[in-house]
């Protein structure tokens, strides 16, 4: 299946919006190997816009159950492919359409004005992993409540009572 020569008219026509993105580049992927392709395309996706230096919010769904439900309630759909890119709100779709964009210089152009990170930064709180232990529970996901007498399920972390890192994340 051929492409189009240009995938920008596309790009603007498009009205899904994730809200409270207006500002910032966010790119839904996950980050384990266990579908090659999955993984390779995520990877590449990254590293292009690593390549032109600006900040991305990456929202890793395997790290993060909640990044899945929020990108399939956007999309609308169950089942979604990754990795899934929005930029200053706006839906752009896919590896390939975000390929497409790079190689015809169109990125370059969409990407102007976006905000940029110094050369070789790397969060000191978290790798750049995005995540680290929650700071309630250190990572047990359980905390004692004192009232009950009883372990609960703490309400600061995730499933893998991980927090998003409060260093670089939004």
């Amino acid at each position: 299946m051929a492409m189009p020569k240009s995938m920008a008219p596309d790009f603007r026509i498009l009205s899904i919006w994730l809200p409270g993105t207006d500002d910032r580049i966010v790119v839904y992927f996950t980050s384990l190997r266990g579908i090659r392709r999955t993984y390779e395309d995520c990877y590449a996706v990254r590293m292009i816009f690593r390549g032109f230096g600006v900040w991305v919010d990456e929202r890793d769904i395997s790290m993060d159950s909640a990044y899945r439900k929020e990108l399939q309630s956007v999309l609308g759909e169950k089942n979604v492919s990754l990795p899934q890119v929005f930029i200053r709100g706006k839906y752009v779709g896919g590896a390939e359409v975000i390929k497409q964009l790079f190689e015809t210089g169109e990125l370059a152009k969409i990407l102007q004005g976006i905000p940029t990170r110094k050369p070789g930064y790397v969060c000191e709180g978290c790798g750049d992993a995005r995540f680290a232990p929650c700071v309630n529970c250190s990572g047990s996901r359980k905390v004692f409540d004192e009232e009950e007498g009883v372990l609960k399920r703490c309400p600061e972390c995730n499933e893998n009572g991980l927090i998003r890192c409060p260093d670089c994340s939004c």
